[in-house]
């Protein structure tokens, strides 16, 4: 009997949107058939099977919901199955916590660390996790890894608030936020003063000395009516539904929020821009462009002269769209897309990365590139 997990597709993500289940647990496959299908923020995966049997997908598995990196999605046996709970223990149906899938015994405190730091327990040869063990590994591993997000929870940067500078809130204090703040760095005539995150291990911590806070509603618009900041914005862009939640709770509660666009980024003549969006570094806005609210924009995209684009949408880097095309709301875009001229792209829609779209997209409905790669070992006996 062989296990398939969630495996990790890119290095932006740590859970992804199941996006097709093919078959139903109990059916007969075969060697590569497609079993399931999921997306990150930039990236798609079709997972294959690597043999002939029956497969028995885990009873909480369902499609349109995220799942972290190592959750079980499946079995494979030879035979008929019968007693699945023994498989899909409570840890893998919850999704949350099944990046633990593991015959390991960890305990409560040792599993909390494990949480709030998206540790794979499968690094440790130790058959017991404790919290002991947890914390040496973090003080190896913390205190000089420049590209873990511990590291910047640490380290301060001194801003000093002048007469005419914007005072600047920002929910989510995750790695999304340290790229936004690279592109506030840049502008200069933004303080950031205050972040909003609801991960209890990092509330009342700094990220580059800028204070946590916890996020609720209700401290956003007090931290408003006492002037803390004057807009708002929201960081992050894996979890769109999440997202376009904040942002009517915000625009609800008449909370102003914040256009960000890097300073490299070109916007054109006749540009109409809404609320909310951040256009991150040499993205490109053509002239007679209508941009809704609450999109983020990747590195060197570009939208041609009359394009129209909806609310709530996320694009990886290297969008390319042509001139007239319309894009509509909650949509996904991977890395590495063209679009060309007046084409549609409906609302909830996934496009892949790697995709040239040529005609129009319907709503709700997966562009994929189904090229197929290879990755063969170099021979360096020769």
């Amino acid at each position: 009997m062989n296990k398939y997990f969630i495996e990790q597709i890119n290095v932006s993500d740590n859970e992804y949107l199941i996006t097709s289940i093919p078959f139903n647990s109990g059916d007969r496959i075969s060697r590569g058939d497609i079993i399931i299908s999921y997306e990150s923020s930039k990236a798609d995966f079709d997972g294959d099977s690597n043999e002939d049997g029956y497969i028995y997908y885990n009873p909480s598995l369902q499609l349109k919901k995220n799942y972290k990196i190592g959750y079980l999605l499946a079995v494979i046996s030879e035979e008929p199955l019968d007693h699945l709970d023994e498989i899909f223990n409570e840890g893998s149906l919850s999704g949350k916590d099944s990046f633990q899938d593991t015959d390991k015994i960890i305990t409560k405190k040792a599993k909390k660390l494990i949480d709030s730091h998206n540790i794979d327990v499968n690094i440790f040869d130790d058959e017991i996790i404790s919290e002991e063990i947890i914390l040496e590994y973090l003080s190896k591993t913390e205190n000089h890894s420049f590209q873990d997000i511990e590291y910047y929870y640490s380290k301060s940067i001194d801003f000093k608030v002048r007469n005419g500078q914007k005072k600047l809130a920002i929910i989510g204090a995750g790695k999304a936020a340290l790229q936004l703040l690279d592109t506030i760095f840049e502008l200069k005539n933004i303080d950031p003063v205050v972040l909003y995150d609801n991960n209890s291990s990092i509330i009342g911590k700094t990220l580059l000395g800028i204070e946590i806070k916890q996020l609720s509603v209700e401290t956003i618009i007090a931290d408003y009516n006492q002037r803390l900041y004057d807009e708002i914005i929201i960081s992050f862009s894996g979890n769109i539904a999440e997202r376009k939640r904040w942002f009517e709770v915000l625009d609800s509660n008449h909370i102003p929020m914040a256009n960000v666009l890097h300073p490299t980024c070109i916007v054109s003549n006749f540009v109409n821009i809404g609320k909310g969006n951040i256009f991150f570094a040499n993205t490109r806005i053509g002239p007679f462009v209508e941009i809704g609210n609450n999109n983020v924009v990747s590195s060197y995209c570009s939208f041609e002269h009359h394009n129209k684009l909806g609310n709530h949408n996320t694009f990886g880097p290297s969008v390319i769209f042509s001139g007239s095309c319309t894009i509509g709301n909650e949509i996904k875009f991977g890395t590495g897309i063209f679009i060309e001229p007046k084409v549609k792209i409906g609302d909830h829609s996934i496009i892949s990365s790697g995709c040239i779209v040529q005609k129009n997209i319907p709503e709700y409905n997966i562009l994929r590139n189904t090229a197929k790669f290879e990755l063969k070992k170099i021979n360096t006996d020769e």
